[in-house]
């Protein structure tokens, strides 16, 4: 939001912990005030993202068999354990030089297609969809706070819902190819453990044809009532702070670099995806291209990237490729230091990681989706986007994970269809463990780009490192004072002084037009009006707002630009305090 007149500063705001996302992160914001026409408004001016728990995984690793590594760290998350285990199958077969074949890649796509159709509307329903709804008075996003009642007569929290629903088909398809979810059981390095059969490939289809309708149908539909809202958000949000505001992409918007490692190899041909590896490369053939963009996608060289420490509770060497990294040296002492996480950065520069950031290497600023049924040939037209800030934003980082929902749910078919070729062929490259080795495996989570790095000596691990998206993006400040990706995108928020949620709603929404005779109250009501008793019954009225100088500061669109990046601290530190 571009202010017009800035005063001193005035606050700091927490929160801690964030809510709703995998671990413990903790968001300091520094604030200021800006005195306009209608009034003095409270901003974020610098942000600090600290992690505030750490964990053992590279150490528990250590001196065990590399093939056991896949298993393990899988546990590292409860959210995407299946990301972890798919780039540590990579790295363990980059060490024991062994390729997957066509079979083992097509398995692998469809569990992990699956995966993704899961997490993706798991996220744009459960995790920001209730901010989402709320700010664009659209019922059908908004947690179903009056139950049955509320879904069937108000529509309240209907699509929230039905996506509880329809993503248990998508775990479903996981578990018929991968044993159970989460934690799969049947990849090997090499290959996998499981093999197609007709009836595994029938129920996966008939899963698919579900979930496909309920993206095409609910999903896209809900996105592009948010789209059609968000003129007026903007509208509403500069008419009241008298500022420069367009809508949700002027919410969150970071660096404009965007990395990412590609998704979804080819398994005609895997060569092109194993050649990232020995050079700098895009991954063409893969779905979801590799890149480092800054205005343009330039290929992606792994010895770019390196991560820092001078902010973290580490007393290691600074600035290191993950290869050349040693076990953490914990140091909760370290002058200056706010986080577990480390910074991570390409050739120097922050990047942001995530859907958008694959949206982008691979189709640029502007996307055209077909929506056409697999099954029934029925054609729907286009998912058409164009981003809406270069830099990125809240919108267009939802808007990149249901365009990457509808993508992948048209490619499953194929997948799936393919499958019948290979019926009865080589499922597995085996190979006994090495003496000597080392390799990366590079992948996509839904969170963004995830890096796992091995190192075999005497047939054990010697080296385990890895780097993962939510390191990318909640990390804190590098050597030379950058902020992340989140510190960025959260200076200039918004934060509303002593107004609750269902204030603002009013202020934004100020008419009284919502409908409630469905319910037997004969009157229509203003948006936050309607959303007050909802909240205060489940003891929520006072949500998002935290204390400061004496004040309460609503962090409603602060936690908005948070979870627009999906945040899984868990995922992103990995070390334990010997000792302690």
């Amino acid at each position: 939001m571009e202010e017009r007149k800035v005063m001193k500063m005035s606050s700091t705001v927490v929160i801690d912990p964030v809510t709703r996302i995998e671990g413990h992160l903790r968001i300091e914001m520094k604030t200021r005030d800006a005195e306009t026409p209608t009034g003095t408004w409270t901003f974020v001016d610098k942000a600090y993202s600290t992690g505030t728990m750490f964990r053992g995984y590279e150490t528990i690793l250590r001196g065990r068999d590399p093939r056991d590594a896949w298993l393990i760290t899988q546990r590292i998350c409860g959210v995407c354990p299946l990301p972890h285990g798919e780039a540590s199958i990579q790295a363990i077969e980059a060490a024991y030089g062994i390729e997957s074949t066509p079979l083992t890649v097509l398995i692998r796509n469809v569990i992990h297609g699956a995966y993704y159709i899961y997490d993706h509307i798991i996220h744009t329903y459960l995790l920001i969809g209730p901010e989402l709804g709320i700010l664009a008075k659209y019922s059908p996003m908004v947690p179903p706070a009056l139950g049955k009642e509320g879904i069937e007569k108000l529509n309240l929290g209907s699509s929230y819902a039905q996506a509880l629903q329809i993503q248990r088909k998508a775990n479903e398809i996981v578990a018929l190819w991968g044993g159970k979810f989460p934690h799969i059981q049947t990849e090997y390095p090499g290959g996998m453990a499981v093999r197609p059969t007709a009836d595994r490939i029938a129920s996966t289809l008939a899963r698919m044809a579900e979930l496909w309708s309920w993206v095409a149908k609910v999903m896209l539909r809900d996105f592009r009532h948010i789209l059609a809202a968000n003129e007026r958000i903007g509208e509403a949000v500069s008419t009241l702070l008298d500022v420069d505001f367009r809508g949700l992409q002027d919410l969150g918007a970071s660096t404009g670099n965007f990395l990412s490692f590609g998704l979804f190899p080819d398994h005609d041909n895997y060569d092109d995806w194993l050649s990232l590896l020995d050079k700098p490369g895009r991954r063409k053939s893969a779905l979801i291209h590799a890149g480092a963009w800054n205005g343009d996608s330039k290929p992606l060289d792994l010895n770019k990237i390196a991560e820092f420490v001078k902010y973290s509770w580490y007393s290691n060497e600074s600035g290191l490729n993950p290869r050349d990294e040693d076990a953490p040296i914990p140091d909760k002492t370290k002058a200056g230091a706010y986080s577990w996480l480390k910074a991570p950065r390409y050739e120097g520069e922050v990047y942001e990681v995530g859907p958008l950031a694959r949206m982008i290497n691979t189709f640029g600023m502007k996307w055209k989706i077909p929506v056409r049924n697999p099954v029934t040939e029925e054609d729907i037209g286009y998912f058409e986007y164009e981003v809406l800030n270069p830099r990125g934003s809240v919108i267009d980082r939802v808007a990149a994970r249901v365009a990457l929902t509808l993508i992948t749910a048209n490619k499953m078919f194929e997948w799936i269809s393919e499958l019948k070729r290979y019926m009865g062929e080589k499922v597995t490259n085996y190979r006994e463990n090495v003496k000597e080795g080392e390799g990366f495996g590079l992948w996509e989570a839904p969170r963004g780009a995830l890096l796992h790095y091995l190192r075999v000596r005497y047939y054990k691990i010697d080296s385990y490192q890895a780097v993962v998206p939510s390191t990318w993006n909640f990390g804190p400040r590098d050597d030379l004072g950058q902020p992340g990706p989140v510190e960025t995108a959260l200076q200039g928020t918004w934060l509303p002084k002593n107004m609750s949620v269902p204030e603002i709603c009013n202020a934004i929404y100020p008419e009284q037009d919502v409908d409630l005779s469905p319910i037997g109250v004969n009157q229509k009501m203003s948006w936050g009006d309607v959303l007050k008793p909802a909240l205060e019954q489940l003891n929520l009225g006072r949500v998002n707002m935290e204390p400061a100088n004496s004040s309460e500061y609503n962090t409603s669109l602060a936690l908005t630009v948070i979870r627009s990046f999906d945040p899984c601290i868990a995922c992103a530190v990995h070390l334990i305090r010997r000792g302690e």
